[in-house]
């Protein structure tokens, strides 16, 4: 007698018969749209899921159960036949297939139905696409048949082990000789367009005098030496000292020196004050044309530093830069050749201007030292060197960085610029910064993130300075290169140069549109990598020239944005704007066109 068997004596279905879920079916669609460059495709697509193709189903079903070691072609080749299932479902979806060259590349040996491993491998593709050519599309059209292309510029991005060798080979570099290393209270002997020399005679005459008479009453702190300073009638002693020109003249201000060390502060500045006549100009700017000379023979730089100096105290802080990114930290033992544009000199306009476009086309990447407000030279340094297709990296100071306050607001800004206003806010409440009404008036008050940051940056430094010395501000102003003698409350001064900072800062990673730059030469938009301290710009720099530094994808509504990990500034852009991408690639770059198709 037959008798129906239930659901439950029903035999168990084999691995290969359970029923494919539309989740991980889904996903695997997902990212082989974002694999190809048919991101527009993701909504149809995905909705039409369960209506795709029965060989679709099928070949992924088996390219997900089956582990590369068991899979082998007719020729026993595991690779190729993993290869061929694959090219068989793009060719379902109605893409152009990939060699197995590429494939194995790409894909090496992933485990399919591992979800996020083949997710890190389609990530890692389309973060090379954009590097190298800012189009997803045309990246996998121009990758997917030249594995010799693809090994090369995957070796290159993504170097494994190769990272030590890399460093290695940079820091063997031959160091640049000859170069006469001009000293900072020298430098602005080389600046032919100021009236600086006689200023800072007249600056360091005053002051010698002031501590000649300091050394004699064997002064040790900045209290007496002001006293001092008040009976010889010096009225803006700030501004003596800012316009000296000397490093480490903003150590007059300290108010923790020990007696003794106050004392030897005093000895050596007393020391350096010597006077430029015109015989050390010259001596200074043959000095300067050596090193010219040195440079152009120089074929092949590391960096480009872009710097503008108009005052004394620039010349001293843009050396001190200087010598603190590539002379310590991170580099410190890299010997790197960097053309400082405060250690040559070309009596002549035009050629000054032909040198330094000839560095810039030598160097391998600009560092921008960026102030509040900077010259029109200075922002052309940046476009050029992004127009030739090289990184630009922006340093933009802080002011009080080590105050704990400062330093928390801070580190929530550097988060703060990758999200939207509402949770930037909510962020700032979280951590006791705003209050839950500040924050909700703040965002019916202001439409940008510029303005609230700028409104929660002089909130907070108002109330940090409040606590803060006179004589400490001066000391932080004459640090970065500001002179703090002005005509307004010094506070409140130092607040609104805060905010400009921070606002500036915000502007060149994420506000003004042409802080990407689209250059001629190959289509591709970069945009500059801001960083804050000497420290983080040495590590970029490091990560630029042995090609080590890593990226992230990150998806905006409009927009993918390729941002460093380091930094999180985006460097490079793909609009999701199908129109905008037509009407982009349709144009020719360089010496070829793009054709999407």
């Amino acid at each position: 007698m037959n008798r129906k068997k239930t659901s439950s004596q029903k035999k168990p279905a084999s691995p290969s018969q359970k029923p494919i879920h539309a989740h991980d079916e889904g996903d695997f669609l997902t990212q082989i749209l974002l694999l190809t460059g048919r991101e527009g495709l993701l909504a149809t697509k995905l909705a039409e899921l369960e209506a795709l193709d029965s060989c679709f189903h099928a070949l992924w079903s088996k390219l997900k159960s089956t582990k590369c070691s068991k899979l082998k072609s007719a020729h026993g080749q595991n690779g190729e036949a993993r290869a061929d299932l694959f090219n068989r479902l793009l060719l379902s979806l109605g893409i152009m297939s990939i060699s197995p060259q590429v494939f194995r590349i790409i894909f090496g040996n992933v485990d399919f139905s591992d979800h996020k491993e083949f997710e890190t491998r389609v990530n890692s593709f389309r973060i090379l696409c954009m590097l190298e050519y800012g189009n997803f599309r045309y990246g996998y059209k121009s990758f997917r048949r030249n594995a010799l292309l693809l090994q090369d510029k995957w070796e290159e991005h993504f170097p494994g082990d190769t990272r030590i060798t890399r460093g290695v080979k940079v820091r063997l570099q031959p160091a640049p000789v000859g170069l006469i290393p001009i000293q900072p209270g020298e430098l602005f002997a080389l600046d032919l367009d100021s009236d600086n020399t006689e200023v800072v005679n007249s600056a360091r005459k005053h002051l010698k005098k002031l501590l000649e008479s300091a050394l004699a009453g064997k002064v040790n702190s900045f209290a007496s030496l002001k006293k001092i300073a008040q009976q010889q009638k010096v009225n803006n002693f700030t501004s003596l000292i800012a316009n000296v020109g000397l490093p480490g003249a903003e150590n007059l201000l300290k108010k923790d020196h020990g007696a003794s060390s106050y004392r030897n502060t005093l000895q050596k500045l007393h020391d350096s004050c010597n006077t430029i006549d015109e015989t050390a100009v010259e001596r200074i700017q043959r000095s300067g044309i050596s090193n010219a000379a040195i440079y152009r023979a120089m074929h092949d730089l590391s960096v480009y530093v872009a710097t503008s100096m108009r005052e004394p105290l620039h010349f001293t802080t843009n050396w001190a830069f200087v010598q603190g990114l590539f002379h310590s930290g991170a580099l410190e033992n890299w010997g790197l050749r960097y053309f400082d544009p405060t250690q040559a000199f070309v009596a002549d306009r035009i050629q000054t201007g032909l040198l330094e476009c000839l560095m810039l086309k030598r160097a391998q990447l600009t560092v921008y030292h960026a102030q509040e407000s900077d010259t029109f030279g200075k922002d052309c340094e940046a476009g050029v060197t992004m127009a030739q297709g090289k990184p630009v990296v922006v340093f933009v100071t802080r002011l009080f960085e080590s105050q704990p306050k400062m330093k928390k607001l801070y580190a929530l800004f550097d988060k703060g610029v990758q999200t939207r206003r509402e949770q930037f806010l909510s962020t700032l409440v979280d951590n006791g910064i705003l209050k839950e009404a500040e924050a909700q008036s703040l965002l019916i008050r202001y439409r940008s993130l510029s303005n609230v940051i700028a409104f929660v940056v002089a909130k907070q430094a108002r109330l940090v300075l409040k606590n803060v010395g006179v004589e400490e501000i001066e000391m932080e102003l004459f640090k970065h290169g500001y002179d703090p003698n002005v005509s307004e409350d010094l506070r409140e001064y130092t607040v609104k140069l805060i905010v400009n900072l921070e606002r500036r800062a915000l502007t060149f990673r994420a506000v003004h549109p042409l802080a990407l730059q689209t250059s001629p030469m190959d289509g591709v938009a970069r945009g500059v990598i801001v960083t804050r301290t000497v420290a983080d710009t040495a590590k970029v720099i490091k990560g630029l020239l042995t090609k080590t530094l890593r990226y992230r994808i990150v998806y905006t509504h409009d927009n993918w944005l390729l941002v460093d990990t380091i930094t999180h500034s985006p460097v490079r852009v793909v609009t999701r704007d199908p129109i905008l991408t037509a009407a982009f690639w349709n144009e020719r770059w360089g010496n070829h066109k793009h054709h999407l198709d």
